[in-house]
């Protein structure tokens, strides 16, 4: 059996609004972000940021690195790392989740 999700735009923007949010506070308590990934859990359209190893424990490979949603402007300014979201991944990350499709199989 196959069930088709599709989310309205408004859900779309308030997914995109959520991962703007967990990404932004995870930044602020924790610049150490090389390590960290972020997971959003369709049914429930939950959001988190873990590290690597709770990721990698969990679900392997299906996680967004962090690194992929924000740019590093320290080769610009020099210094510690200056981290700002990349609004154009994070828009096209919450796009992805519009249309779902979940599958049911029975292995005989």
């Amino acid at each position: 059996m196959i069930k088709e999700t599709r989310l309205s735009p408004e859900m779309i923007d308030a997914l995109e609004m959520a991962i703007r949010e967990a990404v932004q506070e995870r930044i602020d308590t924790d610049p150490d972000v090389a390590d960290c990934y972020l997971r959003i859990i369709p049914g429930k359209w939950l959001v988190q940021v873990m590290y690597l190893e709770e990721s990698n424990l969990t679900a392997p490979n299906r996680d967004v690195a962090l690194l992929n949603l924000m740019y590093d402007l320290k080769d610009s300014y020099g210094g510690n790392e200056i981290w700002m979201l990349n609004d154009q991944a994070i828009r096209r990350l919450a796009e992805s989740y519009g249309e779902l499709l979940e599958m049911d199989l029975c292995l005989n």
